[in-house]
């Protein structure tokens, strides 16, 4: 597929990259679609963050403690329970995004200028297989953090990037973790090293938001909040599917041509 110059940037070429030069092309890639990729993630993120610290507000405003006795009043239990039903709401609505987000990335590597509503549309189609993914590779992590640490890092640096094995090639859960846990294989030391560059990164980003608001009201840290996951959340999308790439560049020799074969057979 030749590029078409059509206003945008041409996408960065898939060959292999070390970190620094991985970071390079995300960063660049996140410039270049910036006011798509933060669309996309605060149409979900703002509004869920808000509501979260409001009604987390509301809960502990309700609790009094008188000695050794607490009393919870009925509006704090409203509270609680209404909070209860947005964490499992989120936990669904931040699959949506998960896809949303990393369908995106994959049109913006192929030179595809992503929009929120065709990038939702993916993701609201692969829900359930999304849904499913996250939660093999939490039981597996988990099964790994409680015999040791060492093996829950290890099992989640194999699933990394099954997420985007399962955007890009149209995969079910199991193939898509058989996916990644194969393209990982012999590239464990590396893939590790560029995801803990890239929490650090966004820890530091997320902090200089945050920290200037501790012992705000919620409103403040809610919105600072809201502001630094809208700006790191594509930043870690980005770089989990140009990992996921690139391993396929170092095993198959994976080309934009390619690659713009499957995301069209993968269109919803």
């Amino acid at each position: 597929m030749r590029w078409n110059g059509a206003g945008l940037p041409p996408p960065p070429a898939l060959a292999p990259r070390r970190i620094g030069e991985l970071l390079r092309a995300a960063v660049g890639l996140y410039l270049a679609h910036w006011r798509a990729f933060l669309r996309i993630v605060a149409v979900v993120v703002v509004p869920l963050t808000l509501l979260q610290y409001l009604l987390s507000d509301l809960a502990v405003r309700g609790v009094r403690v008188r000695g050794e006795e607490v009393e919870v009043t009925a509006g704090s239990w409203r509270a609680f329970a209404a909070s209860g039903i947005l964490a499992i709401s989120s936990l669904l609505i931040t699959q949506v995004l998960i896809g949303a987000l990393a369908w995106a990335v994959a049109q913006a590597v192929v030179g595809r200028e992503p929009t929120a509503f065709e990038s939702y549309r993916f993701g609201m189609a692969r829900l359930w297989s999304i849904l499913w993914v996250g939660i093999l590779v939490g039981l597996a992590a988990f099964a790994g953090f409680i015999l040791l640490v060492v093996p829950g890092i290890f099992v989640l640096v194999r699933l990394s990037v099954a997420i985007p094995a399962l955007v890009v090639e149209r995969l079910r859960g199991g193939e898509a973790l058989s996916r990644s846990w194969s393209l990982v294989r012999g590239h464990g030391w590396r893939v590790l090293g560029t995801f803990v560059t890239v929490f650090a990164l966004t820890g530091i980003v997320t902090g200089i938001f945050t920290a200037p608001a501790s012992g705000s009201g919620w409103l403040l840290r809610a919105v600072l909040a809201a502001i630094a996951q809208v700006i790191t959340t594509p930043f870690t999308a980005i770089v989990t599917l140009l990992v996921y790439l690139d391993l396929r560049a170092r095993a198959e020799g994976l080309d934009l041509e390619t690659l713009a074969r499957e995301l069209e057979a993968a269109r919803p």
